[in-house]
Protein backbone atom coordinates (compact mmCIF):
# COMPACT_ATOMS: atom_id res chain seq x y z
CA UNK A 1 0.00 0.00 0.00
CA UNK A 2 1.18 3.47 -0.75
CA UNK A 3 1.04 6.36 2.12
CA UNK A 4 -2.26 7.26 0.97
CA UNK A 5 -3.70 3.73 2.25
CA UNK A 6 -4.95 3.48 -1.39
CA UNK A 7 -4.93 1.01 -2.95
CA UNK A 8 -6.36 -1.83 -0.42
CA UNK A 9 -6.03 -5.53 0.30
CA UNK A 10 -8.36 -6.93 0.10
CA UNK A 11 -10.59 -4.50 -2.26
CA UNK A 12 -13.31 -2.10 -0.90
CA UNK A 13 -13.53 -0.88 -4.64
CA UNK A 14 -13.63 -3.28 -7.60
CA UNK A 15 -14.06 -1.21 -11.41
CA UNK A 16 -15.42 -3.08 -13.99
CA UNK A 17 -14.64 -2.05 -17.27
CA UNK A 18 -17.18 -3.45 -19.95
CA UNK A 19 -18.35 -2.87 -23.47
CA UNK A 20 -21.14 -5.03 -23.01
CA UNK A 21 -20.26 -7.37 -25.10
CA UNK A 22 -20.38 -11.76 -25.30
CA UNK A 23 -16.42 -10.88 -24.08
CA UNK A 24 -17.57 -8.79 -21.47
CA UNK A 25 -19.83 -10.87 -19.61
CA UNK A 26 -16.37 -13.11 -18.01
CA UNK A 27 -15.14 -10.28 -16.65
CA UNK A 28 -18.93 -8.50 -15.12
CA UNK A 29 -19.73 -12.32 -13.51
CA UNK A 30 -15.71 -12.14 -12.00
CA UNK A 31 -16.12 -8.61 -11.10
CA UNK A 32 -19.92 -9.82 -9.58
CA UNK A 33 -17.87 -12.89 -7.39
CA UNK A 34 -15.21 -11.13 -6.00
CA UNK A 35 -17.46 -7.90 -4.84
CA UNK A 36 -19.61 -10.82 -3.01
CA UNK A 37 -16.79 -12.16 -1.23
CA UNK A 38 -14.89 -9.03 -0.47
CA UNK A 39 -18.46 -7.19 0.12
CA UNK A 40 -16.55 -4.45 -2.31
CA UNK A 41 -18.28 -2.17 -3.54
CA UNK A 42 -18.80 -2.57 -7.72
CA UNK A 43 -17.86 0.50 -10.07
CA UNK A 44 -19.38 -0.38 -13.76
CA UNK A 45 -17.66 1.36 -16.80
CA UNK A 46 -18.81 2.18 -20.14
CA UNK A 47 -17.34 4.13 -22.37
CA UNK A 48 -19.09 5.23 -25.84
CA UNK A 49 -16.74 6.00 -28.30
CA UNK A 50 -18.64 6.69 -31.49
CA UNK A 51 -22.51 7.55 -31.42
CA UNK A 52 -25.12 5.78 -33.40
CA UNK A 53 -25.10 7.86 -36.33
CA UNK A 54 -28.75 8.21 -38.46
CA UNK A 55 -26.76 8.37 -42.28
CA UNK A 56 -30.81 8.37 -43.97
CA UNK A 57 -33.60 10.36 -41.58
CA UNK A 58 -36.07 9.64 -44.54
CA UNK A 59 -35.67 5.72 -43.33
CA UNK A 60 -36.24 6.02 -40.09
CA UNK A 61 -39.53 4.66 -38.78
CA UNK A 62 -42.49 6.63 -37.62
CA UNK A 63 -42.29 5.43 -34.08
CA UNK A 64 -38.45 5.56 -34.05
CA UNK A 65 -37.46 8.02 -31.50
CA UNK A 66 -33.41 8.14 -31.44
CA UNK A 67 -32.23 6.08 -28.34
CA UNK A 68 -30.92 7.83 -24.77
CA UNK A 69 -27.47 5.56 -24.97
CA UNK A 70 -26.31 6.58 -21.54
CA UNK A 71 -29.68 5.71 -19.94
CA UNK A 72 -29.95 2.08 -21.90
CA UNK A 73 -26.56 1.61 -20.80
CA UNK A 74 -27.00 2.19 -17.44
CA UNK A 75 -30.63 0.25 -17.14
CA UNK A 76 -28.49 -2.52 -18.86
CA UNK A 77 -25.88 -2.47 -16.23
CA UNK A 78 -28.13 -2.62 -13.53
CA UNK A 79 -29.99 -5.59 -14.17
CA UNK A 80 -26.58 -7.66 -15.05
CA UNK A 81 -25.70 -6.33 -11.78
CA UNK A 82 -28.52 -6.90 -9.79
CA UNK A 83 -27.44 -8.04 -6.17
CA UNK A 84 -24.26 -6.17 -5.33
CA UNK A 85 -24.56 -4.56 -2.25
CA UNK A 86 -23.14 -1.10 -3.76
CA UNK A 87 -23.09 -0.44 -7.16
CA UNK A 88 -21.85 2.91 -9.10
CA UNK A 89 -21.94 3.17 -13.05
CA UNK A 90 -19.68 5.73 -14.60
CA UNK A 91 -20.70 5.87 -18.42
CA UNK A 92 -18.79 8.38 -20.59
CA UNK A 93 -17.84 9.65 -23.99
CA UNK A 94 -14.48 8.78 -24.31
CA UNK A 95 -11.93 6.19 -25.50
CA UNK A 96 -12.14 3.35 -23.35
CA UNK A 97 -8.63 3.61 -21.53
CA UNK A 98 -8.88 6.90 -20.61
CA UNK A 99 -12.64 6.19 -19.17
CA UNK A 100 -11.10 3.29 -17.06
CA UNK A 101 -7.63 5.48 -16.18
CA UNK A 102 -9.81 8.19 -14.94
CA UNK A 103 -12.89 6.46 -12.61
CA UNK A 104 -9.82 4.33 -11.27
CA UNK A 105 -8.04 7.31 -9.76
CA UNK A 106 -11.41 9.10 -9.09
CA UNK A 107 -13.00 6.33 -7.22
CA UNK A 108 -10.28 4.78 -5.75
CA UNK A 109 -10.62 1.73 -7.13
CA UNK A 110 -8.65 -0.87 -5.81
CA UNK A 111 -8.54 -3.21 -8.49
CA UNK A 112 -9.54 -3.19 -12.18
CA UNK A 113 -11.43 -6.49 -13.64
CA UNK A 114 -11.61 -6.11 -17.74
CA UNK A 115 -12.75 -8.84 -20.46
CA UNK A 116 -9.60 -10.31 -22.54
CA UNK A 117 -10.75 -8.29 -25.77
CA UNK A 118 -7.61 -9.31 -27.98
CA UNK A 119 -10.18 -10.76 -30.54
CA UNK A 120 -11.46 -7.25 -30.96
CA UNK A 121 -8.68 -5.41 -33.04
CA UNK A 122 -10.33 -2.40 -33.86
CA UNK A 123 -11.77 -1.15 -30.78
CA UNK A 124 -13.51 -2.47 -27.28
CA UNK A 125 -11.35 -3.47 -24.84
CA UNK A 126 -8.98 -5.23 -26.82
CA UNK A 127 -7.82 -1.73 -27.94
CA UNK A 128 -6.85 -0.47 -24.28
CA UNK A 129 -5.35 -3.58 -22.15
CA UNK A 130 -1.32 -2.68 -22.96
CA UNK A 131 -2.24 0.61 -21.56
CA UNK A 132 -4.03 -0.26 -18.65
CA UNK A 133 -1.02 -2.44 -17.97
CA UNK A 134 1.16 0.25 -18.92
CA UNK A 135 -0.31 3.30 -16.59
CA UNK A 136 -3.04 1.69 -14.49
CA UNK A 137 -2.35 2.89 -11.09
CA UNK A 138 -4.09 -0.88 -9.41
CA UNK A 139 -3.48 -3.88 -10.54
CA UNK A 140 -6.07 -5.52 -13.38
CA UNK A 141 -7.19 -8.96 -13.88
CA UNK A 142 -7.77 -9.85 -17.18
CA UNK A 143 -11.19 -12.28 -17.05
CA UNK A 144 -10.84 -15.20 -19.84
CA UNK A 145 -12.31 -17.98 -17.96
CA UNK A 146 -16.45 -18.60 -17.04
CA UNK A 147 -17.01 -18.44 -13.69
CA UNK A 148 -17.66 -21.35 -11.88
CA UNK A 149 -16.18 -21.40 -8.72
CA UNK A 150 -13.79 -18.85 -6.46
CA UNK A 151 -10.12 -19.20 -7.40
CA UNK A 152 -8.80 -22.41 -6.08
CA UNK A 153 -5.25 -22.89 -7.71
CA UNK A 154 -3.10 -20.33 -8.56
CA UNK A 155 -0.18 -20.33 -10.91
CA UNK A 156 2.89 -17.14 -10.03
CA UNK A 157 5.28 -16.30 -12.13
CA UNK A 158 8.43 -14.99 -10.68
CA UNK A 159 11.85 -13.66 -11.56
CA UNK A 160 13.23 -13.04 -8.22
CA UNK A 161 12.78 -9.11 -8.40
CA UNK A 162 10.78 -7.04 -5.78
CA UNK A 163 8.21 -6.77 -7.87
CA UNK A 164 7.40 -9.96 -8.09
CA UNK A 165 7.92 -10.49 -4.65
CA UNK A 166 5.18 -8.05 -3.94
CA UNK A 167 2.94 -9.67 -6.79
CA UNK A 168 3.10 -13.14 -4.76
CA UNK A 169 2.39 -11.40 -1.23
CA UNK A 170 -0.55 -9.82 -2.68
CA UNK A 171 -2.01 -12.72 -4.70
CA UNK A 172 -1.48 -14.78 -1.43
CA UNK A 173 -3.32 -12.22 0.75
CA UNK A 174 -6.36 -11.89 -1.70
CA UNK A 175 -6.98 -15.53 -2.00
CA UNK A 176 -5.20 -17.54 1.34
CA UNK A 177 -7.08 -20.51 0.79
CA UNK A 178 -6.28 -21.10 -2.97
CA UNK A 179 -3.51 -23.41 -3.80
CA UNK A 180 -0.46 -21.88 -5.00
CA UNK A 181 2.41 -22.95 -7.18
CA UNK A 182 5.19 -20.53 -8.03
CA UNK A 183 7.16 -20.71 -10.97
CA UNK A 184 10.82 -19.28 -12.11
CA UNK A 185 11.13 -20.20 -15.76
CA UNK A 186 13.37 -18.77 -18.33
CA UNK A 187 15.34 -19.82 -21.52
CA UNK A 188 18.95 -20.74 -20.62
CA UNK A 189 21.70 -20.11 -23.30
CA UNK A 190 23.99 -22.76 -24.37
CA UNK A 191 21.53 -24.89 -22.42
CA UNK A 192 23.04 -28.04 -24.11
CA UNK A 193 26.58 -27.71 -22.66
CA UNK A 194 25.26 -28.16 -19.48
CA UNK A 195 23.76 -31.57 -19.65
CA UNK A 196 24.52 -34.61 -17.57
CA UNK A 197 27.68 -33.25 -16.30
CA UNK A 198 28.76 -31.37 -12.51
CA UNK A 199 28.06 -28.39 -13.78
CA UNK A 200 24.51 -28.62 -14.81
CA UNK A 201 23.75 -29.92 -11.21
CA UNK A 202 25.56 -27.23 -9.70
CA UNK A 203 23.32 -24.87 -11.55
CA UNK A 204 19.86 -26.84 -10.32
CA UNK A 205 21.06 -27.29 -7.12
CA UNK A 206 22.28 -22.85 -7.13
CA UNK A 207 18.15 -22.20 -8.60
CA UNK A 208 16.41 -24.21 -6.00
CA UNK A 209 18.20 -22.64 -3.28
CA UNK A 210 17.40 -19.13 -5.08
CA UNK A 211 13.40 -19.84 -5.48
CA UNK A 212 13.80 -21.24 -1.84
CA UNK A 213 15.36 -17.63 -0.09
CA UNK A 214 12.74 -15.97 -2.43
CA UNK A 215 9.75 -17.99 -0.74
CA UNK A 216 11.47 -17.38 2.49
CA UNK A 217 11.11 -13.97 2.76
CA UNK A 218 7.81 -13.57 1.02
CA UNK A 219 5.23 -12.85 3.81
CA UNK A 220 2.47 -15.29 3.59
CA UNK A 221 -0.45 -16.65 5.53
CA UNK A 222 0.52 -19.80 6.95
CA UNK A 223 -2.68 -21.48 4.61
CA UNK A 224 -0.39 -20.62 1.45
CA UNK A 225 2.87 -21.56 3.06
CA UNK A 226 1.64 -24.88 3.92
CA UNK A 227 0.84 -26.02 0.58
CA UNK A 228 3.12 -24.15 -2.25
CA UNK A 229 4.82 -25.75 -4.66
CA UNK A 230 8.01 -24.34 -5.93
CA UNK A 231 9.12 -25.27 -9.69
CA UNK A 232 12.45 -24.08 -11.65
CA UNK A 233 11.71 -24.80 -15.21
CA UNK A 234 13.95 -24.05 -18.58
CA UNK A 235 12.06 -22.68 -21.25
CA UNK A 236 10.55 -19.19 -22.32
CA UNK A 237 8.77 -18.08 -19.21
CA UNK A 238 4.88 -17.54 -21.24
CA UNK A 239 5.52 -21.25 -22.52
CA UNK A 240 6.15 -22.54 -19.65
CA UNK A 241 3.56 -21.10 -17.78
CA UNK A 242 0.79 -21.94 -20.55
CA UNK A 243 2.03 -25.26 -20.32
CA UNK A 244 1.45 -25.35 -16.83
CA UNK A 245 -1.78 -23.42 -16.47
CA UNK A 246 -3.19 -26.11 -18.80
CA UNK A 247 -2.04 -29.06 -17.95
CA UNK A 248 -2.98 -28.39 -13.87
CA UNK A 249 -6.42 -26.25 -15.21
CA UNK A 250 -5.04 -23.45 -13.19
CA UNK A 251 -7.71 -20.59 -12.44
CA UNK A 252 -5.72 -17.73 -12.17
CA UNK A 253 -1.95 -16.89 -13.31
CA UNK A 254 -0.01 -13.96 -11.59
CA UNK A 255 2.68 -11.59 -12.81
CA UNK A 256 3.94 -8.73 -11.00
CA UNK A 257 4.16 -5.18 -12.95
CA UNK A 258 7.16 -3.15 -12.69
CA UNK A 259 7.43 -0.09 -11.76
CA UNK A 260 7.32 2.35 -15.06
CA UNK A 261 5.46 0.53 -17.11
CA UNK A 262 7.87 -2.13 -17.22
CA UNK A 263 5.77 -5.45 -17.34
CA UNK A 264 7.65 -8.76 -16.13
CA UNK A 265 11.06 -8.13 -18.03
CA UNK A 266 10.27 -8.52 -22.21
CA UNK A 267 7.04 -11.53 -20.97
CA UNK A 268 4.94 -9.33 -22.91
CA UNK A 269 6.45 -8.79 -25.71
CA UNK A 270 9.43 -10.25 -27.88
CA UNK A 271 9.99 -13.58 -28.80
CA UNK A 272 7.30 -15.76 -28.71
CA UNK A 273 3.79 -15.79 -27.56
CA UNK A 274 3.00 -13.00 -24.83
CA UNK A 275 1.43 -14.24 -21.64
CA UNK A 276 -1.68 -12.63 -22.55
CA UNK A 277 -2.19 -14.48 -25.78
CA UNK A 278 -1.37 -17.84 -24.10
CA UNK A 279 -2.22 -18.34 -20.64
CA UNK A 280 -5.58 -19.57 -20.95
CA UNK A 281 -6.25 -18.91 -17.44
CA UNK A 282 -7.84 -15.54 -16.10
CA UNK A 283 -4.65 -13.07 -15.64
CA UNK A 284 -3.76 -11.00 -12.66
CA UNK A 285 -1.43 -8.43 -12.99
CA UNK A 286 -0.22 -6.79 -10.17
CA UNK A 287 0.68 -3.20 -9.61
CA UNK A 288 3.33 -2.87 -6.91
CA UNK A 289 2.90 0.05 -3.87
CA UNK A 290 3.22 3.41 -5.33
CA UNK A 291 2.12 2.52 -8.60
CA UNK A 292 -0.28 5.03 -9.26
CA UNK A 293 2.89 7.52 -9.08
CA UNK A 294 5.09 5.21 -10.20
CA UNK A 295 3.46 4.53 -13.51
CA UNK A 296 4.02 6.29 -16.65
CA UNK A 297 1.64 8.02 -19.32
Amino acid sequence: MNDTGWPVIPPRRILLATDLSAQSDRALDRALQLARTWNAELVAVHAIEQAEAWRDPARIPSWHNPPDLTRRVEDQLRDDLGGVASLRIRVVEQPAAEAILAAATADQCDLIVVGDGRHRPLGGLGATLSELFRTSPVSVLVAKQRVRSPYQRLLVGTDFTDEALIGFEIAARLFPSARFTLMHAFDLPYRSLLADNSLSRDFQSMERETINEFVGKAQLPQSVRDTLETLVEHGPPSEMLYRYAWDHQVDLTVIGAYERGRLFHALLGGEGPRILESVTSDILVVRPPGGAAAAEA
